[in-house]
This record gives C-alpha cells, sequence and structure tokens, in this order.
C-alpha cells in the first residue's frame, strides 16, 4: 500500500458543561416554598388578638310572668250578656260591670239603636289614642297582633256604644217585658274580660312550666252568645302591687346577687341592715322605663329574678307575659372575645408557705436525697396568682435541668415563719387567656366583669392579668400552655 495515504483519526472529547449555580439555587428554593405551603395547609393556624380597652353593652332581654291579685267573678244568671264597664277600667262596687237579658230582646234592642248613638269627644279621643299606641309598636310580619287590635277596638266601640245607651236599658225593658239584670262589680278594682288559669299563680308554688308559651291559653270572655249561671264573665285585679317573676341566665344571677347582698346598711352599733334593692328596667312594649325592687328565688337548681311593683299595674293588666330589659351599669374594663377565655387547674396553696430567695418566689418542699436523708429546699415556681389567703401555682411545670414536675400532688412543704406543714394535692380552676407577647404561650388570669355570646369584659389592672395591647390567643381551645408560636 505503498503511496497511500492515510488519514489521521482525530479523537472527539465531548465537553462537560459546568453545574448552574442559579437552577441550584432555585431549585431549592422551590422546594423550601412548596415545603412551607405543605406545612402551612396542614397545620393549625393560630391567630392572635390585641386587648383593648372598651366597654360591653349587655343583651339583658327578658321574659317575665305577671303575677296579680285576681278575682275571677261568674254569672249570676243565664242568659246574653253585654258589658258596661271598659276592659281596663277601673271600677266601684257601685259600677254596672254587665247586664244579663234571659230572652235576647234587649240586646236585639241594643243592636238596633246603636247605630243612632253619637259618641262623645273624649270617647273619640280614647280611640284616636289606642290606634297611635298601636301603629307606633305594629309589624308587618305580626298579622297576630293587628287581629287583637282590630278586636280590641271594636270591644272599646262597643263598650262605649253601651256606656251610653245605659240609660235607655230600664226603659226598654218595660216597654219589651224582658228579664232583665244589672251586676255591679265585686270589688274595686281593674276589669278584665279573659282567663288563663293562672290567676292563682303566687311566688309560693313558683313552676318553671309557667314560662312554657306553647301551653298557655288564654280564653277571651267576651261573647255573643248565651251565657249560662256560673260561667265566668269577668275577673278584677284588686291590688295596684304586683310582681313579675323570670329564670335567671347564670351571669345576670351573680350580678343581682352582688348588687342585692352589697346593698347593706351598718347601724351605729354594728349590726347590719338589708336595704331594698331597685333595678332600672324597659318594657318593650311601650319602651316604659321603671324601677322596680329586685330579689332573688331559687326553685330546683334554677335562680328567678322577682320583680316588686307597687305602681303601673293597669298599663299592662291585659298581659301576662311582658317582655322587658334589665338596664344595667356599663361596665368598662378590657374588652376580649369570649374564644380567648379558657380555664386551667392550679394547685392552691396557702398563703403562709409562699417562700423568697432573692427576686425568685416558690416553695419550700422536703425531698429525700438517695441515702434516704430528708432536707428541705428552696423550689422557685411560677405564681400566676395570690391574694391575702392563697396563691396559685401550676401543677405541670418543669424543672428545665431534670424534666422532671417540680410539685406533685404529696409533696410535703414547710411554712416560712413556722413549723407547720401541708401536703400539695388541692386544685382550683382559674379562668385566663394566652398571652403571646414573647413568642409562646402564657397563661395571664382574667377576672370577667360582664360578657355576652361574642365578647366579655374583664377586669384592667389585676395582677397576673392582662393589659391594653396585650396579645392573646383567639381561640384558646387550639393552643396548651409554653407552646411556641413564632
Amino acid at each position: 500500500m505503498a503511496g497511500k495515504k492515510y488519514r489521521k483519526q482525530k479523537k472527539v472529547i465531548r465537553y462537560r458543561r459546568p453545574i448552574n449555580i442559579g437552577v441550584v439555587f432555585f431549585g431549592f428554593v422551590a422546594i423550601y416554598l412548596m415545603i412551607c405551603v405543605y406545612l402551612f395547609l396542614t397545620s393549625s393556624h393560630i391567630s392572635g388578638y390585641e386587648v383593648l380597652a372598651g366597654s360591653l353593652t349587655s343583651d339583658d332581654h327578658y321574659t317575665g310572668v305577671a303575677l296579680r291579685k285576681e278575682s275571677v267573678f261568674n254569672s249570676e244568671r243565664t242568659g246574653y250578656v253585654n258589658y258596661y264597664a271598659r276592659e281596663g277600667e277601673k271600677v266601684s262596687p257601685a259600677s254596672t260591670v254587665y247586664t244579663v237579658d234571659e230572652n235576647g230582646e234587649i240586646s236585639e234592642l241594643l243592636q238596633e239603636s246603636a247605630e243612632g248613638v253619637n259618641l262623645s269627644e273624649a270617647n273619640y279621643a280614647a280611640l284616636r289614642s289606642q290606634t297611635a299606641s298601636y301603629t307606633a309598636e305594629m309589624s308587618d310580619m305580626d298579622f297576630a297582633g293587628l287581629y287583637a287590635f282590630k278586636y280590641e277596638i271594636n270591644a272599646s266601640i262597643l263598650d262605649m256604644i253601651n256606656q251610653e245607651m245605659a240609660e235607655q236599658l230600664d226603659e226598654a225593658s218595660s216597654e219589651r217585658g224582658g228579664v232583665f239584670y244589672k251586676f255591679q262589680a265585686g270589688g274595686n278594682g281593674i276589669v278584665e274580660y279573659y282567663v288563663d288559669g293562672m290567676e292563682e299563680a303566687a311566688l309560693e308554688n313558683l313552676s318553671s312550666e309557667w314560662f312554657d308559651k306553647e301551653k298557655y291559653e288564654k280564653k277571651s270572655l267576651r261573647t255573643d252568645g248565651l251565657v249560662s249561671s256560673g260561667d265566668p264573665v269577668y275577673k278584677l285585679i284588686t291590688d295596684e302591687k304586683w310582681q313579675l317573676v323570670f329564670p335567671l341566665k347564670e351571669d345576670m344571677e351573680a350580678y343581682l346577687k352582688e348588687k342585692i347582698e352589697n346593698n347593706v346598711k351598718v347601724k351605729d352599733n354594728g349590726e347590719t341592715v338589708q336595704l331594698t334593692t331597685y333595678i332600672e328596667i324597659k318594657f318593650e312594649k311601650d319602651q316604659e322605663s321603671v324601677w322596680p325592687s329586685v330579689t332573688l328565688e331559687y326553685r330546683e337548681g334554677q335562680a328567678y329574678g322577682v320583680l316588686q311593683f307597687v305602681n303601673s299595674m293597669v298599663r299592662y293588666a291585659g298581659e301576662r307575659f311582658l317582655d322587658f330589659e334589665i338596664l344595667r351599669e356599663e361596665t368598662a374594663g378590657l374588652k376580649i372575645p369570649t374564644t380567648t377565655v379558657t380555664e386551667k387547674d392550679f394547685f392552691v396553696i396557702p398563703i403562709a408557705y409562699l417562700a423568697k430567695s432573692g427576686d425568685d418566689s416558690g416553695v419550700m418542699k422536703q425531698v429525700v436525697d438517695e441515702n434516704g436523708q430528708s432536707s428541705v429546699v428552696f423550689t422557685p415556681m411560677t405564681i400566676y396568682y395570690q391574694d391575702e389567703e392563697k396563691f396559685y401555682v401550676d401543677p405541670k411545670e418543669e424543672d428545665f435541668a431534670t424534666s422532671k414536675l417540680k410539685l406533685e400532688a404529696g409533696n410535703t412543704l414547710t411554712a416560712t415563719e413556722s413549723s407547720e406543714i401541708f401536703q400539695a394535692g388541692e386544685k382550683e380552676s382559674m379562668k385566663g387567656a394566652y398571652n403571646i407577647n414573647k413568642g409562646y404561650t402564657i397563661f395571664r388570669r382574667v377576672e370577667i366583669l360582664q360578657e355576652n355570646e361574642e365578647y366579655c369584659i374583664v377586669k384592667e389592672g389585676t395582677a397576673y392579668g392582662l393589659s391594653v395591647y396585650d396579645h392573646v390567643v383567639l381561640d384558646a381551645e387550639t393552643v396548651e400552655e409554653a407552646q411556641v408560636i413564632y
């Protein structure tokens, strides 16, 4: 192969590209962000709330049962009844309340002559006032109230007509030969033409069944038909004094109880006298504000408020159930949501066993070493609250060095100024909120002054408590003590 030229083959070497640091970096960032998003979506979210000063408007609306001195009167004759006393009118024993027409002829005469009766200006003024009162409180959704108003107006007009025609009754009776009887009131009082079975109700037989409106039945005594002898025809409320009874909510019970207990007078001889306690309420029917006295009654574990009135009975004589609002003083303090409040159990220790060592507070605890030798050592502890008689410590507080509980039930404590001993173990529950100012939860005691379904007012300036602008966990049920938040 002489003369043949050989071409030298070149060896191809592939070039290895350098690693792109930017791509690697952004890759790690992407993975980190995905992990963060995953942890965010799968972990429970803890929201905080900033404590602010504020006040709370109470929603203290109640429905009470009215108790009065009521006497029901029955018809003394069988026949057709006509009424001559207006409902809610005050009568005396000389006042004609109703008449009985045995054969109905006088009733027919009254109906025939009714169109010719002219009402007085005073009658028209009373009707205008009655209409204005209903118009001020009417609701488009209250159809029952509309029909009740129609009935009341018709009844008022009939009463007025009957009053105007009262002088004609004796003459008409003699002319037609009908058997006609007049009946005067059974005493002094306010006339009402309904019965509901609660005329004999009194505090002595107070029952929770009174407040079940579904079982309540109110029967009107007015009728155009025949009434038999012995049938109820009217009733009289014979005393201006009356009562309003209502079941109490827990916070209102505490409020009224404290108000009553603190309303005392100390005489010169040191004797304590309980004074009458008054509260302000506003009736929803007419927005009238009054000041009745108040007492408490207890039946089968339920607390009831009893309001005592000495006037205004006639305004509400036609109603057994009355809606009203208790107007208590506006409570100011620190305003926090009710969801921030929780309860925690603490060891309760007499104040005589509170020890000091420098700036630390704690207890003198008896311990036994490995050789069985007993000694008393100072154990520093977080004091959550103290007063003149006792202090509170957390039974779950641990020693960070040993991870053991600092104080357990059964441990013996020694008093600081005597040789007396006390065995730890007694517990009490205390209300509080979790403060997160330092990035982890710290239980802080709260003293609730007033609350509703959404917010509560806690006392400001309490020891071991909250202050304005503190941050607390919004939902206390989602965290534990000493949990790191951020």
